[in-house]
């Protein structure tokens, strides 16, 4: 009588699947490392202690709006439970308006008080003349319109 131990009689010879791929370790190119040129500590970034605040009081509120208002809405509309769903949309939707009141907090003070710097008019700041061209654009545009003419600043003396 065979026991649990005893090999099949009749076991089929098959190949072995793995063989295919025969030693990957070795087989594989190898990968060449990149040196980076920036710094690798990206953590140790300063960042503006209003912009971090505004942020993460963003973020919870956004969550919360998210978690709030589709729940109440899945309770509303799979079990009836009217009390409850309602109470997390209003959340949600509470959560909601002090995420766009915050946002809109950040642009009219913190936002607006950045762009007021002297290095942001000096950025972009191009002279004009009083028809909108660029300084000694029009003086020039005056002197192609003479030669064009086929009159010379010398010939009308």
């Amino acid at each position: 009588m065979p026991t649990d131990f005893d090999e099949w009689l009749e076991e089929p010879n098959e190949p072995n699947p793995e063989d295919r791929w025969g030693d990957p370790e070795n087989d594989l190119v190898s990968i060449p490392s990149v040196e980076t040129s920036g710094d690798e500590d990206a953590a140790g970034i300063d960042v503006d202690g209003d912009l971090a605040k505004f942020f993460w009081a963003t973020v919870i509120y956004a969550n919360v709006a998210l978690a709030g208002v589709s729940l109440g809405l899945l309770l509303i509309a799979f079990r009836s439970q009217w009390t409850w769903g309602g109470g997390a949309v209003v959340v949600g939707l509470f959560a909601l308006y002090r995420t766009y009141d915050l946002y809109r907090t950040y642009q009219e003070h913190v936002a607006d008080s950045d762009e007021s710097t002297p290095d942001a008019a000096a950025d972009g700041a191009v002279d004009t003349d009083s028809d909108g061209a660029k300084d000694g654009g029009s003086a020039g545009a005056a002197n192609a319109d003479a030669d064009t003419a086929g009159a010379g600043p010398d010939e009308h003396q």
